[in-house]
């Protein structure tokens, strides 16, 4: 998903230090109400100041973590998208990757080749006009933060359905086939790549105000599922080892939980990556939702950082993990050598 990095629309604007962090509960609830009404202004001007290249931008001096940023996004972009289309591939094409656990891990890598394919692009082509303090970075600024919007969103929903199709093949083994079926994934994922389009409508219409609880409602739902889903699987993990170690099980069910004990093993290393790589951002959306502050406290350099490294990590985790993949992605084909007649 790093692909979150360019979300900085609509956290940039509400610029404070952290020593004017709102001590008083009505004063930092009164202040909260008031920046929500000029929510979507603040953003539009200043969006216009960053990037509209009539102020002294070639003057001021380019800081080094900007160009390391472009440097490290120029080298992760192409192999981010190749990657991540090999993974789909693979899916798609091997009858053996073909479980539901890996549909949906190809449904995360689809929104990790589109923030290789759009988002990295155009975060680049953004800093390198501010650079150069050409006029048209506006634009490509928009074009960015509605892109990065939608992604947003889409990395957040999509996170959640891999672990609760975890949580149903572990905890509700006996429902799993009804529920978790080929057509439910397909609705499901259907609908929340509508709701990440709205995200990119809303900032393409400056409806920040819309976006920041939209984006904050996910993030904090997305750690809530998660960390009790996981507390869950934990759980019932090792009660079934429990088990297994005090009873005779069948040959195949002690197979069948060892199978699904790898794949949760996969996706609790794809969920780690994200929340370390997401973990600046998320607190952002946090402490500003709560009314905490009106600007993200952490630098954008470092949390844009954080967020790149996720959607190059991510097919990493997936050959790592899975050696049939590993072999398609990274294989070589040996080659068939034709005897002499």
């Amino acid at each position: 998903m790093l692909k979150l990095l360019e979300t900085s629309a609509f956290l940039r604007p509400f610029h404070q230090p952290s020593s004017c962090k709102i001590k008083n509960p009505l004063a930092k609830f009164a202040g909260f109400k008031l920046d929500m009404v000029n929510f979507s202004r603040a953003i539009s001007e200043n969006v216009s100041n960053s990037t509209s290249g009539e102020g002294d931008i070639a003057s001021v001096p380019v800081e080094v973590s900007t160009v390391i940023s472009i440097i490290i996004n120029t080298i992760t972009c192409p192999f981010t998208v190749l990657l991540n289309v090999l993974v789909i591939q693979a899916v798609k094409t091997r009858p053996r990757l073909r479980t539901n656990s890996n549909i949906l891990l190809a449904c995360l890598a689809v929104t990790d080749a589109l923030s290789g394919l759009l988002g990295q692009p155009s975060y680049i082509l953004w800093r390198i006009t501010l650079i150069f303090g050409i006029s048209s970075s506006q634009a490509v600024a928009s074009f960015n933060y509605d892109v990065m919007a939608a992604l947003v969103l889409a990395s957040y929903l999509h996170l959640m359905l891999v672990t609760f199709e975890r949580l149903v093949a572990i905890k509700f083994t006996m429902h799993y086939s009804s529920i978790m079926t080929h057509n439910t994934i397909k609705i499901t994922v259907s609908v929340f790549w509508i709701i990440s389009f709205l995200g990119g409508v809303f900032s393409a219409l400056k409806m920040y105000y819309v976006l920041l609880h939209m984006t904050g409602l996910a993030t904090n739902s997305c750690i809530v599922f998660v960390a009790s889903a996981y507390l869950i699987l934990y759980h019932e993990t090792r009660r079934r080892q429990k088990k297994i170690k005090a009873e005779q099980l069948p040959a195949e069910e002690v197979e069948r939980s060892s199978t699904e004990n790898r794949a949760l093993k996969t996706t609790m290393f794809v969920v780690g990556a994200v929340v370390v790589c997401l973990l600046p951002l998320g607190f952002c959306l946090i402490v500003m939702n709560a009314g905490l502050y009106v600007k993200c406290p952490i630098s954008d350099q470092v949390w844009q950082r954080f967020g790149l490294l996720n959607s190059f990590v991510n097919p990493l985790i997936y050959c790592f993990r899975q050696k049939e993949m590993k072999k398609f992605i990274f294989g070589k084909k040996t080659p068939v050598v034709q005897p002499f007649i």
